[in-house]
This record gives C-alpha cells, structure tokens and sequence, in this order.
C-alpha cells in the first residue's frame, strides 16, 4: 500500500524462455524515426536494469495509446519489450513487441500502439522488461468512440512544487474511479526553490541547491519529482496529458525572453529552454509532433460529450506588458490592451478558433495554463499581467469568436496561480455594468502544494483567517468570480453529459503530510447552452 494506492503485482511470471519466445517476427508500431523510434531488430536483449520512474500513458484514441518508461542500471543495453493485455494477470497478452531505450534521451522510451486489437472506452493493462527484469504494471482507459454518450470523466491539477509539500492530493487523483484524462495544466516542476517554508528538500541543481538549468540538471530533477509514489501512481493508473507553464523552464519567461528571476544564469537563456523542454519530452507520455518541434497544443476526442483542446501559453507569447508589474494602477498599463500583442501566437490562436469552431462535442474543454478571468485588486486594476488580464485584445478576439459563431458550452480549466477559483467568462474578463455577457466558463484547480498569498503570509497555521477576507475580497471586486477559495490545496475533477457539466475541487486536508484525507471543498455545474457557474455546496 502506498498512501492509499495499491500497486497492481498479480500478474504471471516473465522468464526469458518467454522474452526470446515473444521475441521473434514482431509487428513493430510506426510513427517514431530516429534513435527514440522502435528497433526492428537489436543486436543484443537487455538484461538488468530498473523502473524507478514506473510507467505512464497517455494521448488515448479509440484504437491507441503513448505509453512511457524509463530504464535505468541495465547490466547489458539492447532490445526490451512491453506487452498490454485486458487484465491484470497478463495470462492473455493481446499485443507484445519490442522496444529499444534511447541512449540519447537518457534510456526513455516512448512508443505509440495503435492497434485494431484496442477496442474503444475499454480498460487495458502494460508493462514494460527486459530479459529478467520487469516494470510495474500500469492500466488505461482507451477513448470513447465518437457517438458514445456516456460521460466524460477528466481530473486537472497544477503546480506541483516538491518543496513546499507531499502529493497527498495525487493519492486522490490515483483512487478516481474510470476517469478517461488526467490533465497536468503546468508547473509541473519548479526549476528553483521559491518556499521559504519547506517540508521537502530539492537538491538537484549544483552545490546542494534547487535550482537546474542545464539538461543533466532538468533530468535530476524530474527524477527527483517521480520519487513520489502518489504521483508515480496517478502516472500508473491513468492516461496522462501535460502542458507547461514557465517553471518547467524558468520562472515567467516569454517566448525567448528570460524571466527575471534567475540571478546566477550559468547558460544562455536559449539553450536552458532548449534543455527545459527537451526533458519535459523525455519524461512524459507525449510524442513530439514531426515537423513541429517542441509543439504541445493539440486536441484530444473523448466521445460525443468532450472535445478536449490543450494550449501551450509561454512558448509563442509577447512579452509581459509593463515589465510583468504587480497590479498596475488602473490606466498605467497602457500596454496590455495592444492588439498587436499575443498570447497564443498566430498559428496556434488560428488552430484554436478553427477547432473550437469545427467540434462536435457537446462540451469544449480548454486545457488553459493562465487565467482567463479577470482578478482585480480593485475594480479595474489587474492583480498579475502575466495572466490574460495582460493580453486583453485577444483574449476580446477569442470571446467575440465564441459568441459570433455561437460556440456552446465552452469551459476553460486553468492553473498557474494557486487558487481554486471558478466563474464565467466574457470578452473583457470582467462581469457587470456594461460588460458583455459570459460566453464560457472556467474553472481554476488550485495547485497541488505550491504556495499561495494566504500560505506566504503565515503558513498553514494561519492561512485559512486570511484565505477567508482574501475570498470574501475576491468575489466583491471580481463580480464574475462565483467561488473563492484560498485556503487549500488540491486537484478539480470534470464530469461532461449531455445536458451538463459537473466539477468538483477536492482537496487534502493538508499537504504538509504525507497520508491526509481528501475533502470535496465544492461541486458546480454549467447547464448545456447556459455559460454560467451554479455553485451546489459540498455536500
């Protein structure tokens, strides 16, 4: 038992007879070139090696699925092999073939199956070994087919600072019963130690310190994050999507300009993104996009009831308007409403309206890394302009869309900021007095331990007083902000229907634990063709 989640382990035996068995006349999955691709023959069977960052999946189709490893201490490199099977014994293999780890990617692997032997919205079984050794056995759900009608069922999180806690809400993200998404909306790791108050130690970077920049260093670091048994069991147990924000590069950087907050820079910004995104790659179920470096937007069809449509904010964006100020006194920032600034870039932000425009979903969720929702401090005066309060033509351009083609049931789930927030969404940002009405809603899933302004201020100890006058203060300023709340850590989980959709914010009751319960803070629901938040209660 690890924290709540149980390793699958009952499973038959691998021997070698039945490696070299298998072996023979494979049918090798295509779609890979280079080095990272599969082997059709490799000279030699690896022997040794281990698993200790388990296994993943993810970008799951009807008929297919990414699936991830990494090996490590092989006595003998070469060929391996993985094998996928309905159930969890493996008695009945429907799919074997070989694999042969990338010396040149730090022995990951990851290799597409797209089979006529998967079957859509069934749950499947894999695991990856060499000739002795075996990885741990990881599931998923293929997608629904395009007329199915049963729900959706997506979990979201975010930021995920080692430091500042355990993944205790990951032992709860593992235990969701059927979900078909697991959703990372960025910060999956932080490149640097920003908590003052830590409960975990991150040693990764030189001379004992937190902060990485070159590839080695980002390696060391995700390493040290897949320590963590809870996430290495969400990693297991469901099909995994991940879009970056800053930290798996550097803090608020833009496009190529560096962030400002990196004060010993060792390399070239250039070659630490280079070196960010490359072991961003390496470590997720995600392939790279032939012709496309680098490129994570994309979408994902899960049935008739969710298209799921994942933006990439940091790579393509202008920079922070008015040097990224910390609310700006209203009319100072002249900048952020520059129609020739972008968030998303021209291709992308074409690719987006095009695909909200083009799907057939009942309900469009937009993996959405910044908010989309204005958050005042006063009526008015932006609180971050690193958000979409800093980009404010397009975020009018792509709401006006919404509205103009008549674009139902859009609803943006969002990270960044350490809160869960949830609300609707208009052109401005903003609701009220002579503001147009919501086209979309958005749901903000707090984060899974990094610190928000309440934790800053006085810790655990102290955060739910003032996480109390931070929420009341929120919802008078920030009228389209329907719920607040600054206390907890967390995770969101999306239900799509029919005629609805339902979330909930979960919680732990502290991340400074390694074992916590799991609370539901809140449930919502957005009725079809309505952009509005009903806040239910939690019970």
């Amino acid at each position: 038992m690890l924290f709540g989640h149980t390793r699958i382990v009952t499973h038959s035996p691998l021997t070698r007879r039945r490696f070299l068995a298998g072996a023979g006349g494979l049918v090798i999955a295509g779609g890979l070139s280079g080095a990272r691709g599969l082997a059709q023959s490799a000279p030699v069977v690896a022997r040794g090696g281990r698993f200790a960052q388990s296994v993943a999946s993810g970008q799951p189709t009807t008929g297919g699925i990414t699936l991830w490893t990494k090996v490590s201490e092989l006595e003998r490199p070469g060929r391996m092999q993985f094998e996928i099977a309905s159930e969890p014994d493996f008695r009945s293999v429907l799919i074997r073939r070989s694999v042969t780890p990338d010396e040149a990617r730090d022995f990951s692997i990851t290799t597409r199956v797209d089979s006529r032997r998967l079957k859509p919205s069934e749950r499947y079984y894999y695991r990856f070994f060499t000739c002795d050794q075996s990885s741990p056995v990881g599931r998923f759900r293929t997608a629904r087919p395009a007329d199915s009608q049963e729900p959706v069922r997506i979990a979201f999180f975010s930021c995920q600072d080692y430091e500042s806690g355990f993944y205790t809400a990951h032992a709860g993200i593992a235990q969701e019963d059927d979900l078909d998404l697991v959703v990372c909306l960025g910060d999956y790791i932080y490149e640097r130690s920003f908590d003052p108050n830590k409960t975990r130690t991150d040693t990764t970077g030189p001379n004992g310190t937190a902060e990485v920049q070159t590839l080695g260093e980002y390696r060391k670091k995700y390493g040290l994050y897949h320590t963590d048994p809870d996430l290495l069991a969400v990693r297991e147990q469901h099909p995994l999507y991940t879009i970056w924000d800053d930290h798996e590069v550097e803090d608020n950087y833009a496009a190529d300009k560096p962030g400002d907050a990196t004060q010993n820079r060792r390399i070239e910004f250039a070659e630490r993104r280079a070196n960010g995104y490359r072991a961003f790659f390496e470590h997720m179920p995600q392939l790279e996009i032939a012709g496309a470096r680098d490129r994570i937007y994309g979408t994902i069809g899960l049935g008739r009831n969710a298209d799921v449509f994942l933006l990439d904010q940091r790579q393509y964006r202008s920079d922070q308007p008015c040097d990224d100020a910390t609310a700006p006194p209203p009319g100072s920032c002249a900048e952020q409403d520059d129609p020739a600034r972008t968030m998303l870039g021209a291709e992308q932000k074409a690719w987006f309206k095009e695909s909200l425009a083009g799907s057939k979903s009942a309900w469009k969720i937009v993996g959405n890394p910044l908010q989309m929702m204005s958050l005042d401090l006063v009526r008015g005066q932006p609180l971050v302009v690193d958000s979409w309060d800093g980009y404010t033509a397009e975020r009018r351009e792509i709401g006006e869309f919404i509205r103009e083609r008549q674009i139902d049931n859009v609803a943006y789930l969002t990270g960044d900021i350490h809160t869960f927030f949830a609300g609707n969404v208009t052109p401005s940002g903003r609701e009220g007095p002579g503001e147009p009405g919501a086209v979309a809603t958005e749901f903000v899933g707090g984060a899974i331990t990094s610190e928000g302004i309440a934790d800053r201020q006085g810790g655990e100890q102290l955060r739910d007083q003032l996480a109390a006058a931070l929420d009341t203060g929120s919802g008078t300023q920030n009228p389209q902000i329907k719920y607040s709340n600054q206390s907890f850590k967390g995770y969101g989980v999306l239900e799509a229907r029919p005629s609805e959709l339902l979330v909930q914010f979960k919680a732990p009751r502290t991340v400074r634990s390694a074992r916590s319960s799991i609370l539901t803070l809140q449930r919502f629901r957005v009725r079809s063709g309505v952009p509005n938040v009903e806040v239910l209660g939690p019970g």
